[in-house]
């Protein structure tokens, strides 16, 4: 991988065996461009700049979305999602530090009661919760991918601040951890989108039609994660 400087500014631009260009703009706004291995750079740079109406709407879209949202707290009645469902924290101190989701509320026990040891305390819950949830949709994967022919899935995290997953060659399916805030119709997509990765890399037509065999309405799902308040 590597930074490029196009008309529309800095981009991450990835070499890979696919057979055509593929632009992706993300929620913070920053662009990424999978090319194939022998694509000369005048012919990516000429492609981007054909797609810089498209790439400058979606910039502007995922602006205006950032734009309205808060920084997120860590303090008692501040509001945080789990599986797309949105819970108030309930911060106490003096006791054994933990986290307890009940009814509508993040319990949170603390011994100082700031917010940098209830959100460490929070964060080390949802963790632990995306480890349960992504292994067990990832699990599933296990007797298509072996009808297939592939590896067998097995699911890693990690923080990634550009992406919500990817799959490797391997069979490895690395997820990040705050996706498990999402709901799970996004989550899906997610393992989804990454599981049709081990038999088709790029995001070519064989790609595609795959994904919408298995999330028919992927284009929304997608949608809805990006403007997830997560």
């Amino acid at each position: 991988m590597c930074r490029v400087q196009t008309a529309l500014g800095a981009a991450r631009l990835i070499r890979t065996s696919r057979k055509t260009l593929a632009i992706s703009v993300y929620p913070d706004g920053s662009l990424e461009l999978v090319a194939p291995e022998e694509a000369s750079m005048e012919d990516i740079l000429k492609k981007v700049a054909q797609r810089a109406r498209w790439i400058r709407r979606q910039q502007q879209d995922f602006a205006a979305l950032n734009a309205g949202r808060m920084p997120r707290r860590y303090a008692s009645g501040a509001t945080h999602r789990y599986l797309g469902r949105q819970y108030r924290l309930k911060v106490t101190t003096g006791t054994e530090p933990g986290v307890r989701l009940v009814g509508g509320y993040f319990r949170v026990a603390t011994r100082g009661g700031g917010e940098a040891e209830v959100r460490a305390l929070l964060d080390g819950w949802m963790r632990e919760r995306a480890c349960e949830q992504f292994t067990r949709r990832v699990n599933r994967w296990r007797a298509w991918c072996e009808r297939e022919g592939l590896p067998a899935p097995r699911m890693a995290l990690r923080v990634m601040a550009k992406r919500w997953g990817s799959a490797q060659p391997s069979g490895r399916i690395v997820l990040n951890p705050g996706l498990v805030r999402a709901p799970s119709v996004c989550i899906d997509y997610v393992v989804a989108h990454e599981i049709c990765h081990l038999k088709h890399p790029n995001h070519g037509p064989e790609f595609l039609r795959l994904l919408g065999r298995w999330i028919p309405d992927w284009q929304k799902v997608k949608r809805r994660l990006e403007e997830a308040e997560i």
